[in-house]
């Protein structure tokens, strides 16, 4: 499958090219939907597990790369305007329906929009374009969506560094299942991980306390 066989060539790029390779790729993601995040910076977060990069750096250059790319579709939007949107539109994984979508969503919640919608399956990767077409402030759009990047590269990256050797078992036995549902499940680890840390923290200070 063509999916199958992008998803290996960033996998293989951030094996090869390290910081560089994850710039690139969530700069792709930001304008060319197919390359989904929830693959990117979960696996980057898995290569920070093995100490091969750094936690940190990996959230901020891959929020970075997604700027840049989102970015670019913005300017696209803004300099070139609704016809070219539309006529462009199928190749970068944007149709009619989402188009209208994202703009419906954007006219409702603004520049917050750009900061939740990062977050948001299906409005992340499309959110750019209806803001570049409203004219957005450019630097609060760059700034919102660094935010909004910022926050789910974090639940991202965070879910492949905790689960470490278990992410690549997961994500191998994953074959052809729906992004989407990847990320959300990343978000759930994270949030079960927290929560039992600090389950286990209250016991352990109740246990001092008697």
């Amino acid at each position: 499958m063509i999916i199958d066989s992008i998803n290996q060539f960033v996998i293989d790029l951030i094996n090869n090219t390290g910081y560089l390779g994850i710039f690139i790729a969530m700069l792709v993601e930001g304008v060319f939907t197919p390359i989904p995040s929830e693959l990117i910076m979960p696996f980057a977060g898995y290569v920070a597990y093995t100490g091969e990069l750094n936690f940190f750096l990996v959230i901020l250059i891959g929020s970075i790369g997604a700027v840049f790319g989102s970015f670019i579709a913005f300017l696209l939007a803004w300099k070139l305007g609704r016809p070219i949107v539309d006529r462009l539109g199928p190749y970068v994984g944007l149709n009619q329906e989402n188009l209208e979508k994202a703009e419906h969503w954007f006219k409702k919640w603004g520049v917050w929009g750009i900061f939740i919608g990062h977050s948001l399956p299906g409005i992340r990767s499309i959110i750019s374009f209806p803001a570049g077409l409203a004219k957005m402030d450019r630097a609060k759009f760059v700034t919102f969506t660094f935010l909004g990047a910022l926050v789910w590269n974090t639940v991202l990256v965070t879910s492949g560094y905790l689960l470490g050797e278990e992410w690549m078992q997961f994500w191998k036995s994953t074959d052809g299942l729906d992004y989407v549902m990847l990320g959300a499940l990343g978000v759930a680890l994270v949030a079960y991980y927290i929560y039992h840390k600090h389950k286990k923290a209250k016991v352990t200070r109740s246990s001092d306390d008697e």
